[in-house]
């Protein structure tokens, strides 16, 4: 386990982000990772790099089908393509350790 990975209650990753992911305004969050979230639609806080945002995340109700985190289209079009995003989970506040900004 790395030092990131302690600091937080739960450590998942998002789905490798594609290009058509980036020119959108969601983060797929992939089944494996699903119990993280809440089993409902609503309103979560992200963090980024120290700054928290107010965002929809979305679990699906298709079972093949990924949950959807509404970062923003200024975020994901910042994430690097074919990385996963890694996101630790601390007071209920979901930071994104995207590799690009992790740096």
């Amino acid at each position: 386990m790395s030092n990131w990975d302690s600091e937080y209650e739960r450590t998942v990753a998002s789905q490798p982000v594609t290009e058509s992911d980036r020119n959108s305004e969601v983060l797929r969050i992939p089944g494996s990772a699903l119990t993280a979230f809440p089993i409902t639609p609503e309103v979560v806080t992200i963090s980024v790099n120290g700054a928290e945002r107010s965002v929809l995340w979305s679990p699906r109700s298709n079972d093949r089908r990924s949950g959807t985190l509404a970062v923003g289209i200024d975020i994901m079009s910042a994430l690097p393509v074919s990385e996963p995003v890694r996101i630790g989970v601390k007071d209920g506040v979901f930071h994104l350790q995207p590799a690009l900004l992790a740096a």
